[in-house]
């Protein structure tokens, strides 16, 4: 009964222990938000320029993507924050269009994720950061689908994903299997 209680706890372990450190880590990540078209050649240059230089981006600072010309439940979303942050509605479909916290830069030039990364830093050191986009998707609770830079160009297969998994699995089952039969 002790070994099986041993077993249990270990397995608990590998799923609780990772979702406490992802809610740690959400409460004092500052977001920037980019709403954009998958053809949007700005949005691109925008994706591509931070992609390369991710060294740039400050500690605590996340990039969370929403695609917003083919996707309509994303367009109703980015409609919502742009209302919100009293952007004209004649501008609803300007993209790219960045938002942290209470402010908003429309379009894309060279300094962009400078000035962003600015504003995510003033919010790092004044404390008085109101996630806008948070607010807006707990409100509304649509189904939006965001990613990160990592979903975007990282994105490994799903046979590789199981793969890693089942090889993970059969680690540790091999190594409780040998505390178990290790004891008799």
């Amino acid at each position: 009964m002790k070994k099986i209680l041993i077993l249990c706890s270990l397995v608990l372990s590998l799923f609780i222990l990772p979702m406490k450190g992802y809610a740690e880590e959400e409460s004092n990540t500052i977001t920037v938000y980019l709403f954009r078209g998958d053809t949007c050649a700005h949005c691109h240059e925008a994706l591509e320029y931070i992609s390369n230089h991710r060294e740039e981006i400050p500690e605590g600072v996340e990039i969370v993507t929403y695609e917003v010309w083919e996707n309509g439940i994303n367009r109703d979303f980015h409609n919502e924050v742009a209302e919100r942050l009293g952007i004209d509605e004649d501008d609803y479909d300007t993209v790219p269009c960045f938002v942290v916290g209470e402010e908003h830069i429309l379009g894309y030039s060279t300094g962009t994720w400078d000035e962003l990364f600015d504003i995510a830093r003033d919010y790092q050191d004044n404390g008085d950061y109101k996630d806008i986009v948070k607010e807006v998707d707990r409100e509304l609770q649509l189904d939006v689908e965001a990613r990160t830079l990592d979903d975007l160009y990282s994105e490994p297969s799903v046979v590789a994903t199981i793969i890693v998994y089942s090889v993970f699995g059969v680690i540790i089952l091999g190594f409780v299997a040998m505390i178990v039969f290790s004891r008799k």
